[in-house]
Parts: structure tokens; C-alpha cells; sequence
């Protein structure tokens, strides 16, 4: 194997991480899932990271050292970029003000360099190299699941901001008169209207209106059971109250959509995340809301897409940290 002709991207999530080892031309030699150490100590979790890097290494064939160009690191919070030190890591507070890059080459030494960003830039990257983006320069990423997380992407490349800021559309305000208190600890953020739990939420205060509905009897009866999961799969079904429900939150991504293309004027909205796994049934309502109001701006509704690289879109992501801050581009040009 020629020298650096592979980079090892690492997902890290709150309860699971996955590492993969990806070459330059964005084939997937090797990964593997497991989950977050449950003592959730620094020391622990960097120790895991690293022993499932030299694990998944091995298995792409990688006989030393010197077939690593490097590796990168998706964290689910903010990282400074000029130090690597993550700042804050709100389902991982045992990472607060750790140096994760530092720590990592402690335990990996001759890896060569590493670099660590959020996991949202990171799938972005993913998306824009490997993925549904890979033939635009200009795009919005949007990760809809427990929280709402997003990217933007210009001139084909992902970019933050200079505080880190830019992409958090998770924390765009749509409801000033919500009394729903979002993560960040603000009111009527986009997260609190269409994250993970207000699906929920809008479903079961139907149910306990009295409403008939399949997500009961496919939640055994048990609000406690009711997930996004469960309410696709009725609505995919028919069920009436289920095509709300999806109509209701795609309604409000829309809308929020309809600002982002204000903003940014991408070519291309990416929907990423467990939610977006809905389908259509989630991105009918969106579409629809776009198109009805954003028709000034010549955005074509059907360049919302879903995102192509599924789960392994941090590890893609992560991995493409090390081209592109090594000046050695992933993928092809366009």
C-alpha cells in the first residue's frame, strides 16, 4: 500500500460511535459500530476510539503506519477549530474542554495528523464529496433526529463561520409564542417543532384526545413506546392521524427551509437523520410547503433530497477532514 492512501474517520456519538477506514477515492474498506464505553469517562472513550481504529485498520489491510494519511473525529458539539479542544459536548459532558486530537495521537503514535470537527460539518463533507452533493457546489445539510443539526456548504466547501455558528439551524427561532423550551434554553426553537420529541408529543396528545389511531395498537397501547419510527410506519399505512402528525412537522420544516434558501441560495437541501427515514410521508409536506412559499426565489422543490450516505455519513465525513486540511482533495473535482 502506497504511503497515506488511507484516512480512518471517526463518528462519535452518545451512545454508539462508528470507525471507518476510507481511501481518497471514497471506497469504505473497513468499519465497525460499537458502542460509547458506559462509564463515559474521557480516559475511557478516547481508549475505545482508539483501539477500534487499530482494529478497523487492520481489517482495510493497512500493514503500518505509513498507509495512514491520518485520521478525523465527528463530535455531536462544538470544537475549536485553531486547538481541536472540544468546548462543550452536551451528551458527552466528560469531553468538556478535552483535546481529543491530543489525546487520540497519545494513543495512536505515527498516525500522522488529526483534525476534529462537529458531526453535522462532518456528514456535510460526506454528503458533498461521496454523496448526495457531489455534483453541486452550494448546499444545506439538515440532520433531523433527537435534535435538528445542520452544515452549509459554498463554493464546494463546508463552511462554519468564524464563531462555529453557521449551521446550527437547529436553534433558528419559528415559534415565537411556543412555550416549549428548547435543549439550548431558548423558546420556540426549530428543534422544539420538529425534532424527535414534539413528533412524539403531537401524537400522543392525539391519542389522549381519544383519537383512533394504528400508532396505538403498533405501540402496544403504551404512549411510553410511541417513536418516529412507529408513527411512519402508520402513516405509510394511511392512518389519518399519523399523516397529520408528518404533515405537521414537515409543514414546519418547510418553513424553515423556505429561510435557509433565503440565506444561503444552495442548490441542493439535504435531509439527513433518523426523522428524514420517514420518506415520502415526511418529505411531501415539506416540498409542498417550499413550493408554496418560496416561489419568488426559483428554488425547485425537488432539490430536497434525502441524504444518500445513511449512517455512514460521519465516518465519510470525518475521514474527508484529513484530504481536505491536507490540501489532498477527496473524491472528484466539479
Amino acid at each position: 500500500m502506497q504511503s497515506g492512501q488511507i484516512a480512518i474517520g471517526i463518528d462519535l456519538g452518545g451512545t454508539t460511535f462508528a470507525v471507518g477506514a476510507v481511501s481518497r477515492e471514497g471506497t469504505l474498506l473497513a468499519a465497525a459500530r460499537t458502542d460509547t464505553p458506559a462509564s463515559r469517562s474521557a480516559d475511557d472513550i478516547c481508549d475505545a476510539l482508539a483501539a477500534a481504529a487499530q482494529a478497523v485498520a487492520e481489517r482495510a489491510g493497512v500493514q503500518d503506519d505509513e498507509g495512514i494519511a491520518g485520521f478525523g473525529v465527528g463530535i455531536p458539539g462544538h470544537v475549536d477549530p485553531r486547538t481541536c479542544r472540544i468546548t462543550t459536548c452536551p451528551n458527552l459532558h466528560a469531553l468538556d474542554g478535552v483535546d481529543i486530537i491530543a489525546e487520540l495521537q497519545r494513543r495512536m503514535p505515527g498516525w500522522g495528523a488529526g483534525f476534529a470537527a462537529n458531526d453535522a460539518e462532518a456528514a456535510a463533507w460526506g454528503e458533498l464529496r461521496y454523496g448526495a452533493g457531489r455534483a453541486v457546489d452550494n448546499l444545506v445539510l439538515l440532520t433531523l433526529g433527537t435534535g435538528i443539526g445542520g452544515a452549509v456548504a459554498m463554493n464546494n466547501r463546508v463552511i462554519r463561520g468564524p464563531r462555529r455558528i453557521l449551521g446550527e439551524i437547529g436553534h433558528m427561532v419559528v415559534n415565537p409564542y411556543s412555550e416549549r423550551r428548547c435543549g439550548c434554553g431558548n423558546f420556540g426553537c426549530f428543534e422544539t417543532e420538529a425534532g424527535k420529541q414534539a413528533i412524539i408529543d403531537k401524537a400522543v396528545q392525539a391519542l389522549q384526545a381519544g383519537r383512533e389511531s394504528l400508532i396505538a395498537e403498533l405501540a402496544g397501547n403504551d404512549p411510553q413506546r410511541v417513536t418516529p419510527e412507529i408513527i411512519a410506519q402508520a402513516a405509510r399505512a394511511g392512518d389519518e392521524v399519523a399523516v397529520e402528525v408528518y404533515r405537521c412537522v414537515g409543514n414546519w420544516i418547510g418553513m424553515a427551509i423556505c429561510s435557509i434558501i433565503v440565506l444561503c441560495d444552495p442548490d441542493l437541501v439535504i435531509l439527513g437523520g433518523g426523522i428524514a427515514a420517514a420518506g415520502e410521508v415526511l418529505f411531501e409536506p415539506v416540498r409542498r410547503t417550499v413550493a408554496q412559499r418560496s416561489r419568488a426565489w426559483g428554488f425547485d422543490p425537488a432539490n430536497i433530497v434525502p441524504a444518500q450516505l445513511g449512517n455512514d455519513a460521519g465516518i465519510y465525513g470525518a475521514a474527508i477532514l484529513v484530504w481536505e486540511q491536507s490540501g489532498c482533495r477527496a473524491g472528484a473535482d466539479h
